[in-house]
């Protein structure tokens, strides 16, 4: 009998679109994430929560002792990590010690990270950003107050609700399209793999700006998309970068402005995804391995546009065991889950010609998704 090749290791806040793009690319997985949705644990040789009861972090201990219980380090093929380290890179490189990281260690997440190397680092390579200052502005109004080290907008509040602790920074709020690049890079040179428009849905007072899902094939004017991509190969070169990653910025006329780097890859891997023959986790992984694709997408085939929102609980409501989600929604929880009010319930899929028709296919299927979880809470 033959023995079953070693798993990757995939720990994330969510999983699922990893764990089905190393399926495609024929990769067995084991999920460590926040939720163990159905369609994650199917996709995945095993899958876990380890996420701290009521939040959308890792619980350290269940994290590390799980690691150890489903993919030691003695038979783990690697580790790729998706958002929730770029605040706790102790915890990253625990979680490597012994494996092989397939993306980007500690010291290259802090340099991203940190707003006070970061700056500084795009200063030096000619990327222009919003202002950003590390004191309080005298006049809050027009400013936000961001956490270094966060992910998903959860860290992005106003600054005139500010509450100035450890790690804390200030950036102009800047007006435009908030958008994002999805790249893969091998530490020297980036390949774009799709630009894409996000938007974001206020959960409470103090989270105004969380990510609730993007739109890729977003098509730039020719001259900022030349200037993007040789900016995003000078900030490759400068900090190492590895593999997957993303960068948000806003665009604005025929200019644009950074705001994040996420050095690991994100929730838009969902929308390229099926462009690339053997998926994108195995992208990254010959990415990490210092080999970029000879075709950004599709082998020549024109790719579609896609779009994925995220639907949220409006209050407290337990899934029904004979809920029936529709076919174009994603990260599907367990029957039975308790929803808190402006929890994640699901993620909703379009696909189209054009950017313009797949949020317009996305907007109706979200809406309709909405009536389903309102029927299915006035019956409950």
């Amino acid at each position: 009998m033959t023995a079953e090749a070693p798993p990757f290791l995939i720990a994330a806040v969510t999983g699922r679109a990893l764990a089905e793009s190393a399926a495609r690319g024929g990769h067995p997985v084991v999920v460590l994430d926040c939720f163990a949705d159905r369609d994650t644990v199917a996709a995945a040789r095993a899958a876990a929560a380890v996420a701290k009861p009521g939040t959308m972090h890792f619980d350290r201990t269940a994290l590390l002792s799980r690691a150890d219980a489903m993919a030691p380090a003695s038979g783990c093929a690697g580790l790729v990590v998706g958002a929730g380290f770029e605040g706790r890179r102790a915890l990253l490189s625990r979680l490597a010690a012994g494996r092989t990281l397939m993306g980007n260690p500690a010291p290259v997440v802090r340099a991203v990270k940190d707003p006070r190397r970061f700056f500084p680092l795009l200063d030096r390579i000619g990327i222009r950003y919003p202002d950003v200052r590390h004191t309080p502005p005298p006049a809050p109004a027009g400013w936000l107050v961001k956490k270094a080290g966060g992910a998903g907008g959860t860290h992005v509040g106003r600054a005139t609700d500010a509450a100035v602790g450890r790690g804390t920074y200030f950036q102009r709020l800047e007006t435009g399209r908030v958008c994002s690049v999805l790249f893969l890079c091998d530490g020297h040179r980036a390949l774009v793999v799709g630009v894409n428009q996000q938007w974001t849905r206020s959960v409470g007072a103090a989270r105004p700006f969380v990510y609730a899902g993007a739109a890729g094939g977003l098509v730039l004017p020719a001259a900022l998309e030349r200037d993007l991509r040789m900016r995003l190969d000078a900030l490759v070169a400068a900090t190492g970068l590895r593999g997957l990653a993303g960068l948000d910025f806003i665009w604005r006329d025929d200019a644009w402005l950074a705001l994040e780097v996420n050095p690991r890859p994100t929730a838009t891997l969902d929308l390229y995804d099926a462009d690339f023959p053997r998926g994108l986790f195995d992208a990254h992984l010959q990415a990490c391995a210092g080999r970029l694709p000879r075709v950004e997408a599709g082998g020549g085939v024109p790719p579609r546009a896609r779009a994925h929102a995220i639907v949220a609980a409006e209050g407290p409501w337990r899934l029904p065991g004979e809920f029936t989600f529709p076919a174009w929604c994603r990260d599907l929880p367990q029957p039975g889950h308790a929803f808190t009010a402006g929890e994640p319930v699901c993620t909703v899929h379009a696909e189209a010609s054009d950017t313009e028709a797949a949020v317009t296919e996305l907007r109706g299927r979200q809406r309709e998704l909405e009536r389903l979880i309102a029927e299915a809470r006035a019956a409950g």
